[in-house]
């Protein structure tokens, strides 16, 4: 992906794997839910089409809840078994059918589901950035990992707040303030 600029018009938001299960036992989870929710908020501020994976829900539980209440009633969840979620045949009909250029990747692993999805969106010639605070792994090692073969196969390494300030790209824009006092707003403590 290099250095394009990613545009609300032209991008969607895929939130990978975050359930019950798996998600308490990765490197910084309170840091993370903070920065994935972050990320749903200014998507949904920005109008952003949001896809929603769940690996194998029947053996690692369903999306957490904060991410669930914030999402609402309408949000579908696209379960799989396929690391990547373009091997779904469902999720990449669905994928196809947004009609976006440019994906946003958050979520679990960093190193399994994630990567493997960003190669698969790579070869089909979107463009994907990794916002590097919104995945984890159950190891750092694997997480770091996963950051340099990001950035090897082309995708874009970057953060939540560098992307929802890229994505409105104007402190004239009149979604400015939302976005500014989302930013502000921090709730995991150290």
């Amino acid at each position: 992906m290099g250095n394009e600029t990613l545009s609300k018009e032209t991008v969607g938001l895929l939130i990978i794997d975050t359930q019950e299960k798996l998600f308490p036992h990765v490197d910084h989870p309170c840091e993370l839910l903070d920065k994935i929710l972050m990320t749903i908020q200014g998507a949904k501020i920005l109008g952003i089409p949001i896809i929603v994976s769940e690996q194998n829900p029947n053996g690692l539980g369903r999306t957490i809840q904060p991410i669930q209440q914030l999402l609402g009633d309408q949000q579908v969840y696209h379960h799989k078994t396929s690391f990547s979620c373009l091997k779904n045949e469902e999720l990449l009909n669905v994928i196809k059918s947004i009609h976006v250029t440019q994906w946003i990747l958050v979520g679990l692993e960093a190193h399994i589901c994630v990567l493997q999805t960003a190669k698969d969106l790579l070869s089909r010639g979107y463009q994907v950035a990794i916002l590097n605070d919104a995945v984890s792994s159950r190891s750092i090692y694997d997480f770091s990992t996963a950051i340099a073969e990001y950035r090897d196969i082309g995708a874009r390494v970057t953060s939540t707040e560098t992307i929802l300030f890229e994505l409105i790209e104007d402190a004239k824009d009149l979604k400015f303030k939302e976005i500014s006092h989302l930013i502000k707003k921090q709730t995991c403590q150290n």
